[in-house]
């Protein structure tokens, strides 16, 4: 293998050194003895002679050495993100520094690994250099093939990123609203995520396609697919994000795949394994709203106040709550979620003025048109914190409202609705305070058709109080 002479004749003195070391540490005397021949030019038949060696055990000798130098002269895949970029960069300066003995075996180590995660866009550096290396080679025309390819591999992941976020900004929509055209969206969405990965079966893409199925199931009622469980998907998933190496930015999605466990094992009602999540997800409450490029994290906001209330943990949020929530920009999903958390904070610490005028704000700063779910959500809140005030013209003025809408549009899906406006008109005649068998029946008749899940974030509450 004269290939092996040469990288070892150029490789410089620390770095043979390195080397050697290593060998010895290891104990493998026979690629030691080959190493410092070829250091010292000695023959082939002189090191066979020596080692006692068949000519094919002669040619594997080589082979090993070869696959040991070449992991010296090789990139850690589990560096940071940092650290591989540096190396990366280095590369086009290697094509004037270095000899091609030393800077072959270097890329094409560095080539294995990248394949190994399918990191596209890192190849595209590799294959550039190669192409320059070889620019009078026949190898030159197959470089560039593998270039072009990987530019396709980058794109499609970028096309996936870019599925995944528009999948996310119309699963907002959808949960403000519930109305059936957004969520045959939602569906189309998937079967083009499934086209990419049909082209691209990557990991990366595979860890898109997996958290679309799960947003789906958990958000919109549609079965896992090709019959996976739920929690097959979450494993697998979390196994993708965990086989990639530390440089990788996917590793920064296990946050958001905490929150997807913890909607999960909430939903199914293991409540010893959701708390898990949730503290996971809770303890990065800051910056879980930057994360809605790659699920529908505000959704978390929501889930928190009922998940709270259920498990008796309404204390942290009274004695503890005091966290800005960063967000992205023009963001009305997060925005309104942020505006009914706060309004509860405020409610839970009995500054009911002060949560009214959050749920006031945010009818006066958006829109509902599209979002009739959503709206009366937010009305209907505002009706508990009125009634806690004795308000009561106030909030049957907005009950009144909410009747009209749903009789008017004949919006035959919130029968709910109607049932808990019942509940709650007989409050403003109740002044006594005193629940009344009708209040509880008409409550009973809410919860049973409340599939739609109107006023999640305070149904517990309400549930008690009323039951």
């Amino acid at each position: 293998m004269l290939k092996l002479k040469n990288i070892i004749s150029h490789l410089d003195d620390s770095l043979f050194k390195t080397i050697e070391e290593s060998l010895i540490k290891n104990k493998a005397q026979n690629s030691l003895y080959l190493l410092v021949s070829y250091r010292k030019k000695i023959s082939d038949s002189i090191i066979i002679e020596k080692l006692k060696l068949s000519a094919n055990s002669f040619y594997v000798l080589k082979s090993r050495l070869y696959d040991k130098i070449q992991s010296h002269l090789s990139v850690e895949m589990n560096v940071t993100r940092e650290e591989l970029i540096k190396k990366l960069d280095i590369l086009p300066q290697m094509c004037f520094t270095e000899p091609r003995e030393i800077i072959i075996p270097y890329l094409e180590k560095m080539e294995s690994d990248l394949l190994k995660y399918d990191m596209h866009r890192e190849l595209l550096t590799v294959y550039s250099v190669f192409k320059k290396i070889n620019l009078f080679t026949d190898k030159y025309f197959y470089y560039s093939q593998l270039y072009n390819k990987h530019i396709a591999y980058s794109l499609s992941i970028e096309k996936s990123e870019e599925i995944l976020g528009n999948f996310n900004r119309i699963l907002g929509q959808y949960h403000f609203s519930r109305v059936s055209n957004l969520k045959d969206e939602l569906l189309f969405i998937k079967r083009e995520i499934n086209v990419q990965h049909d082209l691209n079966p990557s990991r990366q893409i595979k860890i898109i396609k997996n958290i679309i199925n799960l947003q789906l199931y958990l958000f919109c009622e549609i079965d896992s697919p090709e019959n996976s469980s739920i929690e097959e998907l979450l494993r697998e998933t979390l196994k993708i994000i965990e086989e990639l190496p530390e440089s990788s930015s996917y590793k920064y999605w296990t946050t958001a795949l905490d929150f997807l466990s913890f909607e999960y094992y909430y939903k199914i009602g293991r409540k010893e394994q959701a708390a898990v999540f949730y503290d996971s997800v809770n303890s990065k409450l800051q910056n879980i709203l930057l994360y809605t490029n790659v699920c529908c994290t505000p959704i978390f906001l929501i889930s928190k106040l009922a998940f709270i209330q259920e498990t008796g943990r309404l204390k942290e949020l009274i004695e503890v709550e005091n966290t800005s929530k960063n967000m992205e920009m023009n963001d009305m999903h997060s925005s309104v979620c942020i505006g009914i958390y706060d309004a509860m904070v405020n409610y839970y610490k009995n500054n009911i003025k002060e949560a009214i005028n959050c749920l006031q704000q945010l009818i006066n700063e958006n829109s509902f048109k599209d979002y009739f779910h959503i709206n009366i959500e937010i009305k209907f809140t505002l009706v508990v914190f009125y009634l806690q005030l004795n308000e009561f013209e106030m909030a049957l003025s907005i009950l009144k409202s909410i009747y009209r809408k749903i009789k008017l549009d004949k919006l035959d899906n919130y029968q709910n609705a109607l049932s808990l406006i019942k509940v709650l008109e007989q409050e403003t005649n109740n002044k006594n305070g005193k629940i009344t068998a009708k209040q509880k029946d008409d409550f009973l008749l809410f919860s049973a058709r409340n599939k739609n899940e109107i006023l999640k974030h305070f149904s517990y509450t309400l549930t008690k109080k009323y039951s």
